[in-house]
């Protein structure tokens, strides 16, 4: 029935991504899929510490790539390079702690993946909301569901026999 319950919403994602042909929908299905694991406690677990990492990490995305606003010509280029060490070394720490906190993990990963994407491509800052917040939804959504399968699992659990 997880399994059933993970498909569904896998594929109501992808759905919702492709379908509404919406600004920089794809990060809503990757983030359901990574937000989703293979049981159900751990998924609901997950979800939440996703969810709180992907936002700290998108905040202090934000703020680091208001760093290059100003700046032109060589001290642009020299920032820009500084950004990419910075988000590297992010995503290198991002793999040294994940066993050890899985939000600090997402948020390390959040802030370098957002930081690299923004660095190869300059976009307003719309564009960059628009990640954030559909990374966001994405794992509210498998949060939400989480939640409402466990909810169904001790519902089924506490069902009295019936006799035959």
């Amino acid at each position: 029935m997880f399994a059933f319950i993970r498909a569904v919403v896998m594929a109501g994602t992808v759905a919702l991504a492709f379908g509404l042909n919406l600004s920089h929908t794809t990060w809503l299905p990757i983030a359901a899929m990574i937000a989703m694991k293979s049981s159900l406690g751990q998924a609901t677990l997950v979800s939440a510490q996703r969810l709180t990492g992907a936002l700290i990490g998108a905040a202090a995305a934000a703020l680091l790539l208001l760093v290059p606003t100003s700046e032109h010509g060589l001290r642009l280029v020299t920032v820009d390079l500084g950004l990419q060490v910075v988000a590297l070394v992010l995503l290198m720490h991002a793999v040294a702690i994940r066993f050890w906190n899985y939000a600090l993990y997402s948020a390390a990963v959040a802030m370098g993946v957002l930081i690299l994407v923004d660095i190869g491509q300059p976009s307003d800052y719309a564009a960059e909301g628009y990640r954030v917040l559909w990374t966001f939804c994405g794992v509210g959504i498998a949060l939400l569901v989480m939640l409402l399968a466990g909810l169904l699992a001790k519902h089924t659990a506490k069902a009295p026999p019936q006799s035959a």
